[in-house]
């Protein structure tokens, strides 16, 4: 190639540049200006609202319509207000322009005219929407065409939307089933005279009806259907009747069923009833070993609401002789000691004591501990302290159980010494490198150049010296390097286009996704929320504050505490009142062991464990197990959420018909913000330099990079840090790598491999899914602010990679598994994981020619441009997409971004590539797992003359 082509291709990359950077830079001016008319637009919704001497004639339709909508949206306007803005806006030009584009060709056009007619009460709009929502094939538009009506009370809908179910896949007909239930009395009517129709899609649908409704005209026909053949249509009928008509369940033919599941209703049933005669009947129920789960539940919940159904529980657990009732209603009375133990001083002290042998006997002592700790009634601990000495010789548990969790003031008084130092577990991380595999893939690396050039130019090469065939060798290991570089450039160009055109759409599906939407009764799935959690002492509470502060319909938080030697766990109990149980809950992924639950009721969507130290993969596998809820969210507990994160993450799964099996979000450095109370309260750029450079770097990464991937349904790693599972599917396929699991196995990179691991199951079964990436949901947590702790954080990442890529190596480009293997496995395989060392002997290579004075111009040039000029195409190109939802960082932070788009590429990637190359070798040794991580906290995230006191 002539120097002077090279020229020109370097001077039009450079120019592209420049031009980008100012079009990137004008944009968040523009931005900025946006954002300041919008606020003006905040501030006017509540004077159009209430004052009616506002003149609306001062406002154009055009920008009416969107206040409007934002009214609508957030609060119920007074009869005649809202009459007069409707006045206004119907047969406006605006709405004559919706009621075109109902007709669009393009979906999400056609779904955002159907949100911007849906607070439209006229009767053109109506037929409008009814004959778009006839026509309509799309499931996603048929779901937003169904909520306009809904939203209007169009009957004439319900037909038409039912009639669109056959044809929809289980997961997004429940969310078109949850639009349908808001028409209430209305569809009570449709699904009375429906009750005939002997199809499963229209069963579901009315017992999912009469799950929310309570209506005694459905009684009759979710008798009936509980007695189906088809098990999950049966599930639904039988919690319709144990909500609604519970006494059903005392009859036959359910009394006398032997399905696990209607045994498991019947027993909730009895509870329910309250009587404490029912206690017989459920304990009765004993025998089976698989309900004696519920069956404490079901006790626990009824004593908890009759101290009546207490005393008899204490009565029968006193007569009883057989061993499992007896085991049984230990756990419950465990549950109930700050009901009885006060007693132990008066004329009940020998029953009392009675029992307090027998719970510990069962292992059950764990609320007695606790108890003691809050106990001021110095009568009351002496009593309980007689009993605990007299099984301490005999009950090594109990010893330990005190040892762990007792007051050190009433530890001396039983003469026994704190636990000091814990006992040893095993150490996660800790197998076998794969030595071999990994020598032979460097070998063939290594001999891949050297290799084609070897055989390209051999007819060459025998005719030359030494010399002259060193000169060769490096002139044509140049150009491959270019083509390289180019590919491995492109690609990036090709996902970045895709991310533009993905993340535009992605921000005009969240544009129409308002409250009421969204906060449809069951529309989104529910979410329990996993913090695993190791030495977080210093930001933990900011951390809960903030997934606590979630707006989200219905979601649970876990927080897992690994077995931490600090104050993580205590710190959580102060703040929170938090009172250890012994609670129980189905071990369906083995973990390691579970020393408390801790809860508080008064806030009931809060749950502590305490565990003993087994990594971050073993946590969440124990998070898995208490949750209770349809999806799951793993996040480091020292991260924060902004209050919509979690919605906007899940959100991006209606906008698929197919099953969604995850979604991920963005990860952003905290440093340089300022945080009160788990809040985010300003945001800025780190002014540590190596901060910003990360902070670059993760909206490459996640904003403009990830969004790609999943538009082209290959994305195959969710951030740890904050990623939504199904949870089901992820216990059927093992949970999360451990050794205590089915594989019996752990990695670095739990996150990457789930994704992995449940894509391939998806794949192995044939059911269509998706992993979706929300561009706009962020997650702030720290970042290393030393080169030292950046590259122990690049050398972990680079050992999961090339971890999991073996540990699923059948997948790497094997047809079978799709676009996933051919394309997804196949460029971590080839551009991640042997990428770093093609770049490493390209840069080598490049030094060396360059010093020996046989660097020719044009290949310089072109590595120029391939591996300077290109990159720096892609970080502004990424910062540019990143501001289309809206603008993290101010204008002036934006300049610093762009500076750093440019400083980056020289010196520093090149550095993170050499890191990567390391990890390689260190993947060789003995694995070290995931290694200290420092953190200074949320506190510690301000400028000294910023901080607040909290």
């Amino acid at each position: 190639m002539s120097f002077q082509l090279s020229l020109y291709i370097t001077l039009s990359v450079l120019i592209l540049d420049c031009l980008l950077l100012i079009f990137a830079f004008f944009v968040r001016i523009h931005e900025k200006h946006t954002g300041e008319r919008r606020k003006t637009n905040e501030e006017l919704l509540t004077r159009i609202a209430y004052d009616e001497a506002f003149d609306l004639d001062s406002l154009r339709a055009e920008e009416l319509f969107p206040i409007y909508e934002r009214i609508m949206d957030k609060i119920e306007l007074p009869a005649n207000r809202r009459k007069i803005l409707m006045e206004k806006l119907l047969g406006s030009a605006p709405c004559k322009k919706y009621l075109r584009k109902l007709s669009s060709p393009f979906a999400v056009t056609r779904i955002e005219a159907s949100y911007h007619l849906k607070y439209l009460q006229g009767k053109n709009v109506q037929l409008a929407l009814l004959k778009a929502l006839e026509k309509e094939r799309r499931p996603l538009v048929v779901l937003f065409f169904a909520h306009a009506l809904a939203i209007q009370k169009v009957r004439k809908a319900i037909p038409l939307v039912v009639r669109k179910l056959p044809g929809m896949n289980p997961w997004f007909a429940k969310r078109v089933h949850a639009v349908l239930y808001t028409y209430n009395k209305d569809f009570l009517r449709f699904a009375i005279q429906k009750q005939t129709i002997n199809r499963v899609y229209m069963q579901k649908l009315i017992c999912g009806f009469a799950l929310q409704y309570p209506a005694e005209e459905l009684r009759g026909f979710v008798i009936l259907q509980a007695q189906s053949k088809n098990g999950s249509l049966r599930k639904l009928a039988l919690s319709a009747i144990l909500k609604h008509f519970h006494e059903e369940l005392l009859k036959d033919p359910f009394l006398s069923s032997n399905q696990k599941h209607t045994i498991e209703f019947v027993i909730q049933a009895y509870a329910k009833d309250m009587a404490p005669e029912n206690i017989d009947a459920i304990l009765d129920y004993s025998r089976y070993a698989s309900m004696q789960q519920k069956i404490v539940e079901s006790l626990t919940r009824m004593g908890e609401q009759s101290p009546l159904v207490m005393q008899k529980l204490l009565d029968r657990f006193e007569s009883t002789h057989s061993s499992h009732k007896r085991a049984i209603m230990a756990k419950v009375l465990a549950n109930r000691v700050e009901y009885f133990l006060p007693k132990i001083k008066n004329q009940e002290s020998e029953r009392i004591k009675t029992l307090v042998r027998e719970l510990v006997q069962a292992k059950q002592a764990s609320s007695i501990v606790f108890f003691l700790n809050q106990n001021k009634d110095i009568e009351v601990e002496d009593a309980l302290l007689g009993i605990i000495k007299e099984v301490l010789p005999k009950n090594a548990w109990m010893r330990d159980e005190l040892r762990l969790y007792l007051d050190a003031r009433i530890l001396r008084k039983l003469r026994i010494k704190p636990l000091k130092k814990q006992k040893k577990t095993i150490t996660p991380h800790t197998e076998p490198p794969q030595r071999m595999t990994l020598i032979l893939l460097l070998v063939f690396v290594a001999m891949l150049f050297p290799f084609i050039i070897f055989f390209s130019e051999f007819p060459t090469i025998i005719q030359l010296g030494w010399n002259d065939i060193w000169k060769l060798y490096i002139s044509r290991f140049n150009y491959l390097f270019v083509y390289y570089s180019v590919t491995v450039n492109l690609i990036y160009l090709v996902i970045l286009a895709v991310s533009f055109f993905g993340a535009r759409k992605q921000a005009r599906l969240w544009e129409v996704k308002d409250y009421r939407f969204l906060f449809t009764k069951d529309l989104l799935p529910s979410v329990s929320i996993i913090a695993p959690a190791y030495n977080e002492e210093a930001g933990i509470i900011e951390s809960v504050n903030s997934l606590l502060n979630q707006r989200y319909p219905d979601f649970e938080l876990i927080v897992v505490n690994d077995g931490s030697k600090d104050s993580t766990l205590q710190t959580l109990i102060d703040q929170f009142e938090l009172k250890k149980s012994d609670g129980a809950y189905q071990k369906r992924i083995p973990t390691r062991k579970v020393r408390g639950i801790y809860t508080n009721k008064s806030i009931p969507n809060l749950i502590v464990v305490d565990k003993v130290n087994g990594g971050k993969a073993d946590s969440l596998n124990i998070g898995l197990n208490i949750a209770h809820k349809e999806y799951f969210c793993g996040i480091d507990a020292d991260s924060l959420l902004e209050s919509e994160a979690l919605m906007r993450a899940v959100s991006v799964m209606l906008d698929s018909p197919v099953e969604s099996i995850a979604s991920g979000g963005n990860i952003c450095p905290v440093n340089g913000c300022s945080v009160e109370l788990g809040e985010l309260d300003s945001v800025s750029l780190p002014r540590n330099f190596l901060a910003r450079l990360q902070s670059l770097e993760y909206i490459r990464s996640f904003m403009a990079g990830r969004v790609g991937w999943a538009h082209i349904h290959c994305l195959l790693i969710i951030s740890g840090a904050f990623g939504v599972f199904n949870r089901e599917r992820t216990i059927k396929t093992g949970g999360y790598l451990t050794k205590s699991g089915r594989y019996k196995k752990d990695t670095v990179g739990e996150d990457m491999e789930l994704v992995v691991r449940l894509s391939r199951s998806m794949r192995e079964l044939k059911i269509p899914y998706t992993v979706d990436y929300a561009f706009n949901a962020n997650c702030w947590t720290e970042v290393p602010e030393k080169w030292r702790q950046l590259h122990r954080q690049r050398d972990r990442w680079h050992r999961g990679l090339i971890d999991i890529l073996l540990f699923h190596k059948t997948i790497i480009g094997n047809p079978k598994y799709g676009r996933m293997g051919m394309v997804g496995m196949s460029y971590f395989f080839l551009f991640e994981l042997l990428g770093p060392f093609v770049e490493a002997q390209g840069l080598l290579i490049v030094i060396l020619s360059f010093f020996a004075g046989i660097l020719n111009p044009s290949i310089g040039l072109l590595l120029f441009t391939t591996t300077i000029l290109l990159g720096i195409l892609v970080s502004v190109s990424s910062v540019l997409i990143s501001s289309f939802d809206r603008q993290i960082y101010s204008v002036h932070d934006t300049l610093r971004l762009l500076w750093m788009a440019v400083v980056e590429n020289f010196g520093v990637r090149q550095l993170v590539s050499l890191w990567r190359v390391g990890g390689y070798f260190s993947a060789m040794k003995k694995s070290k797992g995931w290694g200290k991580q420092e953190r200074k906290g949320f506190g510690a995230t301000l400028p000294i003359a910023e901080k607040k006191t909290i």
